[in-house]
């Protein structure tokens, strides 16, 4: 056993007292605490937070400490500031959201008040009879962090500047012969300004709301506040999430893994789970299209019951449907438009600019920016004895606009939605649940119902010196099903459901020219205010519905 030190800090039960362990020989000389890009040495130690009672530091204590059962928390650096305050605390939490909280909003506060790089790293372990022990055992533990976390989080900034800004969290709180703990790092590339420091620091609370969000033992993309980041200091914005867990066997597996990336011009989310893949961007390029808040609002809700119908229609598992539209809410929770006038010359292109589509004409299309979104579930072969009848879910969603003319009285607009749905699966023949199959012929009594939709609603505007020259909506919708009927492992009915393809075309240029004239009489009549009101409400449902 190493001698003792000379002198020595006691431990306190809470908040934990640092001790930083002084060698007493040459080769075993104490160095200074290590920077961003310096060799990891492990020489600060706290005793885990409430574990044990008052104790003198020295490692005859730590061996008493062993035999009591007691546990330390092992320190890259001296945990000195709020940062370390926060990775102490979860170290000792067992959910991976309550690990993770706070962290990365005392990441981002640390970086906006230094400016600078930083490292970090907590391990609890079993305490050790030596510093070279507690130095092996901390180092392993490190290593097995970043190869093996049961969570890792990564945050990339670009600003206006240059400068580059990297965080990362490393998180094990699966136990194992290194013990579990965290790391985090942070990275800086360049010289940030004042106000870019500022602007890291107002994304704080929406950077922990995404990682608390995403890393729930439901998750959900909830990114509002962080989307509100300021795009005069950032150009660019990424964040990386891998959260593990262990299938029914006891292996390793990744239960989410989620990439976003933000800049001017667009959003691209995608999330992978066991249960399947949500992808999703949106196209931020045309401001002229977009709506009010409460436009939008009515919008995303008529897509979330949508998609609800959808997942209903194709037997979609319910939580990979729940994590879809979280998703589909949050790309749409706010969009940062140019104030109205400034910066715009002449001949700037007329989709860049807001106020371009009056009331009339506004309400006429979905008042959402354009999107592609997917949810895709996992394939899976559910009988035995039918290998080839696959268990599968595939909806798309998508919103396209094309907007020309010279000027806000001469423009034109034609935006299009699709959606489609393809689906297999399996059904039983006394109840809507799924089936339990197995190899028995008496287990294979089933339906087994393949779906085929399709819809498109396009809207085509156009004006000529501020008057409607054509308005025009057209809306298509096919629906097929085919269910093939299984009794005793014997097929004994096929049939198909397809009533063929259904078509709208609607004249609304009488309704637009209606609209505008009640436009110009609503300000001296409630009533007509009234009435205007209620047809655009019920023009944009159709619009939004479909057939």
């Amino acid at each position: 056993m190493a001698p003792a030190p000379s002198a020595a800090t006691p431990l306190v039960a809470a908040p934990p007292t640092p001790i930083t362990v002084n060698r007493t020989t040459t080769s075993h000389s104490a160095a200074a605490a290590p920077s961003v890009n310096g060799s990891s040495q492990f020489l600060h130690i706290t005793q885990r937070p409430g574990s044990l009672e008052t104790a003198t530091a020295t490692y005859e204590a730590l061996l008493e400490m062993q035999n009591r059962g007691g546990r330390m928390q092992v320190w890259e650096q001296a945990p000195d500031n709020t940062l370390a305050e926060v990775m102490g605390r979860n170290a000792s939490g067992t959910t991976q959201q309550g690990r993770l909280a706070g962290l990365g909003l005392a990441l981002l506060e640390q970086v906006a008040s230094t400016g600078a790089g930083y490292r970090q790293t907590v391990v609890d372990m079993a305490p050790a009879y030596s510093p070279d022990r507690i130095q092996g055992k901390a180092m392993d533990a490190l290593w097995s962090f970043k190869s093996r976390p049961s969570a890792s989080v990564e945050l990339s900034i670009e600003t206006r500047s240059g400068a580059r800004v990297r965080l990362s969290i490393h998180d094990q709180r699966e136990p194992s012969t290194t013990g579990t703990g965290m790391s985090v790092e942070i990275v800086v590339d360049g010289e940030l300004s004042v106000q870019e420091r500022e602007a890291l620091r107002a994304l704080a609370g929406g950077f922990d709301k995404t990682v608390q969000g995403l890393s729930d033992d439901e998750p959900k993309l909830d990114v509002e506040e962080l989307l509100r980041f300021d795009t005069k200091a950032f150009a660019r914005l990424e964040l990386q999430l891998e959260s593990y867990g262990k299938d029914r066997d006891g292996n390793r597996v990744l239960t989410l893994g989620a990439q976003l990336q933000v800049d001017g011009d667009r959003r691209a989310v995608q999330l992978r789970s066991r249960e399947g893949v949500v992808k999703m961007a949106t196209d931020l390029r045309q401001p002229a299209q977009w709506g009010t808040d409460a436009q939008r609002a009515s919008a995303v809700e008529h897509y979330l019951g949508r998609i609800d119908k959808a997942a209903e229609r194709g037997q979609a598992q319910p939580a990979l449907v729940d994590l879809f539209k979280s998703t589909f809410a949050a790309m749409h929770s706010r969009y940062d438009a140019p104030q109205a006038g400034v910066g715009l010359k002449p001949g700037t292109p007329l989709h860049t600019q807001t106020g371009t589509f009056g009331e009339e004409g506004q309400g006429l299309l979905t008042g959402l920016a354009d999107f592609d979104a997917s949810i895709t579930a996992t394939t899976r072969a559910t009988n035995p004895r039918r290998t080839q009848e696959l268990d599968t879910f595939h909806y798309t969603l998508n919103q396209s606009t094309h907007i020309t003319g010279s000027s806000s009285r001469n423009r034109a607009v034609s935006q299009t939605q699709t959606a489609q749905l393809m689906a297999s699966y399996h059904q039983s023949l006394l109840v809507s649940a799924a089936p339990r199959l197995d190899t028995t012929s008496a287990s294979q009594n089933y339906l087994y119902n393949k779906v085929e939709d399709r819809s498109s609603t396009e809207v085509d505007l156009a004006y000529d010196n501020g008057e409607a020259v054509r308005a025009t909506l057209t809306q298509a919708m096919s629906r097929s099903q085919h269910t093939t009927r299984v009794e005793n492992n014997q097929v004994t009915a096929t049939t198909t459901t397809a009533p063929g393809e259904q078509s709208r075309h609607t004249d609304l240029l009488p309704l637009l020219k209606q609209l505008q004239r009640q436009q110009e009489a609503q300000d001296a009549d409630d009533t007509a205010r009234r009435e205007r009101q209620a047809t655009l409400q019920a023009w944009h449902t159709q619009v939004l519905q479909g057939l």
